[in-house]
This record gives structure tokens, C-alpha cells and sequence, in this order.
């Protein structure tokens, strides 16, 4: 992933609740070392107490505006169903991560038929969890199902 897809990701974790005061304090270092100053950045490492509700409203502010909960979600996905497409680390692994960036969105909130659905993951969803089917050892069927979400995370991407 390049630098800005990188920062669209993260801004997407922080509109969903998945980051916490001492990571968009890293994420102000990280800028200041990598020469990029303003006085946000320079606020957010230099707050006392550092606390959410400091750092946070510091931060908002230097990334307004911010994308919406649901422009989020589909940020979040699109940026680890691309890793999983191109092969580049464990699909089982990937989906976990998407799904620990998510665990406020709600899977099952408006679906029509499958998990998941609601945000067109349910084939992914499913396979993710079809794992747990298979027989202890079948690095077959395991590796199977990595090649499916592989492909059914490049139509996704297609898709959406």
C-alpha cells in the first residue's frame, strides 16, 4: 500500500473506534520524523494530560473532515480485501485483522439472507469461517479456501 493509502486507512480506524490515545500520538511522531510539521501534530505529542479526550479533538482537527462510519468501513475492507487479493500474506490472517478493525460495525444489521451481507462480505465471511469444518490437518481444504477468498476478494474489489 503506498503513504496515502496508508492514511486514509488509519484516519478510517480512528472514525470507527479502533485506535486508542497512544496511537495517534505514534501517528504525530511518525509525521514530525518523516518531515511533515503543524502545530496539530506538534499539540497532539506535546498534550498533558495524554489523554483521548485531548489528543482526540487535536486530531479531528488536523484531519477535518472526517469520512463518515460507513465511508469508513468500506475504506477498511477495500484496504485488507487489496492485501488478500495480491497474495502478499495469509488470507486467514488479513480477515482477522479486518475484522478486529470492525468489531464495532455490526455484521448482522440489516443482512438479508447471510452474514455479512450487508456490506457484500458474506462469501468471504463464510469461508473465513469454513476453516473450522474441515478436519484436523487438511492442509488441502485450507489451502482451498485461501485460494477462494483470494478470488472472491478480487471480486469484491471488482464490485465495489
Amino acid at each position: 500500500m503506498n503513504e496515502k493509502e496508508n492514511e486514509y486507512y488509519f484516519v478510517a480506524r480512528y472514525v470507527v473506534g479502533t485506535l486508542n490515545t497512544d496511537d495517534l500520538v505514534n501517528y504525530a511522531n511518525y509525521k514530525l520524523n518523516n518531515g511533515t510539521f503543524s502545530e496539530g501534530l506538534l499539540n497532539i505529542v506535546d498534550a498533558e494530560p495524554k489523554c483521548w479526550e485531548v489528543v482526540s479533538s487535536t486530531f479531528e482537527k488536523l484531519i477535518a473532515p472526517l469520512p463518515s462510519f460507513e465511508d469508513s468501513v468500506y475504506l477498511i475492507i477495500r484496504f485488507h480485501l487489496k492485501i488478500i487479493a495480491s497474495k502478499e500474506i495469509d488470507p486467514f490472517e488479513q480477515f482477522s485483522s479486518l475484522l478486529s478493525d470492525l468489531k464495532y460495525f455490526d455484521f448482522h444489521k440489516n443482512i438479508t439472507k447471510y452474514v455479512g451481507d450487508n456490506v457484500g462480505l458474506e462469501m468471504l465471511y463464510g469461508l473465513y469461517y469454513a476453516v473450522d469444518d474441515l478436519e484436523p490437518n487438511d492442509n488441502y481444504g485450507v489451502t482451498e479456501i485461501a485460494v477462494q477468498m483470494q478470488e472472491e476478494s478480487k471480486k469484491w474489489l471488482q464490485e465495489h
